[in-house]
């Protein structure tokens, strides 16, 4: 596998700016609701309602960095 889209229930961009903080090596595009950043080797691009993930070598990896996301994104709604 190289590449994984995970498509969202819904719209995450009002969390965007927050996320962007607090990811290391994260670039923010404000206007477009995009965020770019790298996760173990592997290319994360966050768009309002999809993750794009590139150069991924198995599923595992992907569910790897899924409950790493979603936790974070749980942290940021339960504050």
């Amino acid at each position: 596998m190289t590449r994984a889209v995970i498509k969202f229930s819904g719209d995450i961009s009002p969390l965007m700016p927050r996320l962007t903080s607090r990811i290391d090596g994260c670039a923010y595009n404000e206007q477009a609701h995009l965020m770019a950043f790298p996760f173990k080797g592997i290319t994360v691009n966050v768009e309002s309602q999809q993750i794009v993930i590139s150069h991924i070598e198995d599923e595992a990896m992907v569910k790897t960095f899924m409950d790493w996301f979603v936790s974070l994104v749980n942290g940021l709604e339960n504050k």
